[in-house]
């Protein structure tokens, strides 16, 4: 009998984990069933540290190293619990730095299949590359061509999991503006009550448990409110600005709108008792300087959610992944970063901020700089020279406008204050042409799903020509 495979899955962040690692793994369990799956996270300016757990718990994997301990991997190739390996396997590269992949690959004697989403590196030693799109392939040396193999992108297979967006049944008419939002309390989300404004306003029978107290379907006919989306990020340079300030946007909304009603999906890695913390006047100093709002977290029965001294009540959702609730928000209001190419993939209209107040606050930016702006003086100095410099200079953050260089969702970026916010949301709710253009646009940058199955094909057949399987 020959001995098990061996699949080293090298990854980095949060978003890397969970939009390509999760479809990856399960493709993998497919079709290499008696493969051993090891999951080893490196370095990543993103990390909360919670990264290892979350694989544990939630994918399908036979080990899994944290990122405390890959410097001592990588220059020597053992692990901290000196995990054994097979004479067979392939290290697969989800995330990070790819010469982390070949060097891990050249330790272990195994072949290197990289998955690149913008470029393929070191075209010479990798075995293989899974590229995104047909445009990384055309870039690769004439002699390297017949490593490459265009496979789509790995985040359509993170997101199908959601149902099929249909547009939104947004027409002002069709909805009740005057309609009260639902105060917290002890209620059967198993039988939902009628809303207020008569028997027109009754929650459909059909409505699926997987969505917040009151939410409704988003394309639904007895829909009566505007469903919005508040993701203000996972990490504490976001969260310091973003929940105060989309606290403060939510309560201006809802003066507009007073039937609106909102939630916020939970990052895996975020507690509730650390984002309560980020809504409390006492633990959050950043509050002041985006003219935040706070707020108090509330518990009973089966929802959790936030209470603003003004009365705007917003759902906290822990499921995960969300993608059923936001394929059912009518708009998000989100951060820069991965929401914004989730919500893209999805179909959802957004409105992208970064907000600029306290330049030295948005530390948020990916590898080497990621980690510098973070050190003391010299990375404060530097995160307000970054700040400014996007500012003024970078033409768009947002996936989606990247991906179309022009903008087709808005960007908000500088000294923002909610009211600015609240005013282009609604500009954007209440304009039916308008957010069917957004919806449509989006929609042209949805991508079928399959570059998991092609990935987990691609490492198989390594595997057989090694003499693995």
């Amino acid at each position: 009998m020959k001995p098990p495979a061996d699949i080293l899955i090298l990854s980095n962040g949060p978003g890397e984990i969970l939009t390509w690692v999760r479809p990856a793994v399960k493709q993998l369990r497919r079709y290499i069933p008696h493969a051993r799956l090891s999951l080893v996270l490196s370095p990543c300016a993103h990390a909360s540290g919670k990264e290892a757990d979350i694989a544990r718990e939630r994918l399908e994997l036979d080990r899994v190293q944290g990122a405390e301990h890959f410097w001592p991997f990588l220059l020597s190739g053992t692990t901290a619990e000196d995990w054994g390996w097979g004479p067979f396997g392939v290290v697969l590269f989800l995330g990070g730095d790819q010469f982390f992949a070949l060097q891990l690959g050249r330790k272990l004697g195994y072949r290197v299949v990289v998955y690149a989403e913008w470029e393929a590196r070191w075209q010479r030693w990798v075995d293989v590359f899974a590229v995104r799109t047909e445009s990384i392939a055309a870039k690769a040396a004439r002699r390297w061509q017949s490593k490459m193999y265009v496979v789509g992108d790995l985040m359509a297979d993170g997101v199908t999991t959601s149902p099929l967006r249909e547009p939104s049944l947004l027409p002002v008419t069709d909805v009740n503006l005057n309609t009260p939002t639902e105060p917290l309390g002890e209620q059967d989300t198993t039988r939902p009550e009628p809303l207020a404004g008569g028997d027109s306003a009754t929650l459909p029978v059909s409505i699926t448990p997987s969505l917040p107290w009151l939410w409704q379907p988003v394309n639904s006919r007895e829909r009566s409110a505007f469903q919005i989306g508040l993701l203000p990020g996972s990490k504490p340079a976001k969260l310091s600005l973003g929940v105060p300030l989309m606290l403060a946007v939510a309560d201006r909304l809802r003066e507009a709108l007073p039937a609106a009603r909102f939630a916020i999906p939970l990052a895996p890695t975020l507690d509730l008792k650390e984002i309560a913390e980020y809504a409390s006047v006492v633990n959050n100093w950043d509050m002041a300087t985006v003219y935040g709002t706070s707020a108090v977290l509330e518990e009973g029965g089966n929802t959790m959610q936030f209470s603003t001294p003004f009365g705007t009540t917003i759902s906290l959702w822990r499921e995960f992944p969300s993608y059923d609730l936001l394929a059912n928000c009518d708009i998000c209001l989100t951060t820069v970063g991965a929401n914004t190419a989730e919500l893209g993939r999805l179909g959802i209209p957004m409105v992208v901020i970064l907000p600029t107040n306290k330049l030295d606050a948005m530390r948020s930016w990916d590898g080497l700089l990621g980690l510098i702006v973070r050190l003391p003086v010299v990375g404060t100095l530097l995160a307000r020279f970054v700040n400014w410099y996007v500012l003024r200079f970078v033409r768009f953050l947002a996936w989606p406008n990247i991906w179309a260089q022009r903008r087709i969702v808005p960007e908000l970026r500088g000294h923002l204050t909610p009211q600015t916010i609240a005013d282009v949301v609604c500009q954007i709710l209440l304009d039916r042409e308008h957010y069917n253009q957004m919806h449509a646009n989006l929609e042209q940058w949805r991508e079928e799903p399959g570059a998991a199955e092609a990935i987990a094909q691609i490492v198989a057949a390594q595997l057989e020509d090694a003499g693995a399987l």
